[in-house]
């Protein structure tokens, strides 16, 4: 049986025997690169897809193979966060190399490689993988609607199908994390599960033998969304944000927000409609101010060479440096057109991100809320996922609950505990039939 945590920014692969499995067999899969595979597709005519770090290896080299060729993006396709894609309700595919490419089968491409290294590693191992049963993780909210949440969920599904799995069954991350971390706990515990692309709590209570999940939250904010709100506060404008164009008449109007404000689209600028917005470009340049010319042939070549994930690792890389240091720098240049070094400080980006920090802390009470308890009553609260390790959420839950927060195996504890949280029933699938049987109870009664 495989668990995979299919993640925003990193994804993680365990395994245990599917007869008389249990939770504790699981072990964690290298993949040929230690634990931890970067979630990212590299893509390319007539070739194998590769991914992780194999992918970030093979889209440096096609930057440099393509370099000066025109539209180089019709050569090669590289894309990051391909989970978010999938869980957005409005948006079906893109076309890749003329042809249209479902979301699911996308996905799917980066799953199946995960699958190919995953059965390389038990054939070394001396077991066999053949038809192995799926655990995947997923957020515990996908769209606002149930029905649409369950529609989503059958993207998932479906993509897994793709890529080669048979047997599919959905455990909520949070859930997962809380039984590798805390199910020998006895007392209430509070998993704070925020990664790259959403923020997910769950509220249990164990006592031993038993383990019982007493809520679940969850909110679309990640790690990529303070990253998209870093650029748009501080990187668009290189890129003409705020410059003007002329119209025929002689009229200034300000740049298009729609098409500058791409550039912190870091996981739906690969996907989107790039001749669109390169038309679009085009036609501003010969309209635009002179000091505004440049910003745009700089946008021009940034679609072009597909460099989204470039920007993104250098702004990534800077907000995990303010986790440490009291300044960062973000430096970026798309050659001739744009080069610029923005200092940031840890003020600042706190500053920036304080509503996101209001918005977890809300979800940390809605679920206690819905667990029917107070903050003192919950005995441990577990950090997991890489943006926890933010220092304003991580002290905003040590405000919370003093002296009783801990970090727990930040990158690894979801695929961890998917194994053994489906062998509790304490899987989706379970957890849908309790609520259906307990309304099914209530109107009974009344």
């Amino acid at each position: 049986m495989y668990g995979i945590d299919f993640g925003t920014s990193n994804t993680v692969v365990t395994y245990a025997p599917s007869r008389g499995a249990r939770g504790s067999d699981a072990r964690l899969l290298e993949l040929g690169e230690g634990g931890l595979v970067p979630s990212l597709l590299y893509y390319e005519r007539d070739r194998r897809p590769s991914i992780g770090a194999e992918a970030m290896a093979d889209y440096a080299e096609a930057l440099g193979r393509y370099r000066g060729t025109p539209n180089p993006y019709a050569h090669f396709r590289f894309f990051q966060a391909i989970k978010l894609a999938l869980k957005d309700p409005l948006f079906e595919g893109t076309r890749i190399f003329g042809e249209f490419r479902r979301v699911e089968a996308l996905a799917a491409l980066f799953l199946r490689e995960v699958k190919r290294r995953a059965d390389e590693a038990l054939a070394a191992l001396g077991e066999k993988a053949a038809d192995e049963p799926l655990v995947l993780g997923r957020p515990v909210v996908l769209a606002d609607d149930a029905d649409a949440d369950r529609r989503i969920e059958d993207r998932f599904r479906e993509a897994a199908r793709l890529a080669g799995f048979s047997e599919i069954s959905f455990v909520y991350e949070p859930v997962a994390a809380a039984v590798s971390a805390a199910a020998a706990y006895r007392g209430v515990v509070l998993v704070f599960d925020f990664g790259g692309g959403t923020l997910d709590i769950s509220v249990a209570r164990g006592s031993g033998c038993d383990f019982e999940i007493l809520a679940n939250r969850g909110i679309d904010l990640g790690g990529y969304l303070l990253n998209e709100d870093v650029a748009r506060a501080r990187l668009v404008r290189h890129f003409g944000a705020e410059g003007k164009w002329r119209t025929m008449t002689g009229r200034e109007l300000a740049m298009p927000s729609w098409i500058t404000r791409q550039v912190a689209s870091f996981y739906a600028l690969p996907l989107a409609d790039i001749h669109k917005t390169r038309t679009a470009v085009r036609e501003l340049v010969f309209e635009a101010r002179r000091e505004d010319k440049d910003k745009l042939r700089g946008l021009l070549e940034f679609l072009d060479r597909n460099l989204a994930f470039e920007l993104f690792a250098r702004i990534d890389a800077a907000k995990i440096r303010l986790s440490e240091a009291e300044t960062a720098s973000i430096v970026f240049d798309v050659p001739p057109f744009i080069a610029f070094e923005e200092a940031v400080t840890r003020n600042w980006f706190e500053g920036l991100i304080a509503p996101r920090v209001e918005a977890a802390e809300r979800l940390v009470r809605e679920a206690l809320a819905a667990a029917g308890l107070e903050t003192g009553e919950v005995g441990k609260v577990v950090r997991v996922g890489g943006s926890s390790r933010v220092p304003a959420f991580a002290r905003m839950l040590e405000r919370l609950f003093p002296g009783r927060v801990e970090e727990g195996a930040v990158f690894t504890s979801i695929a961890a505990g998917l194994i053994g949280a489906e062998e509790r029933g304490l899987g989706v699938a379970k957890a849908r039939n309790r609520l259906s049987a307990t309304a099914s109870g209530a109107g009974e009664k009344g």
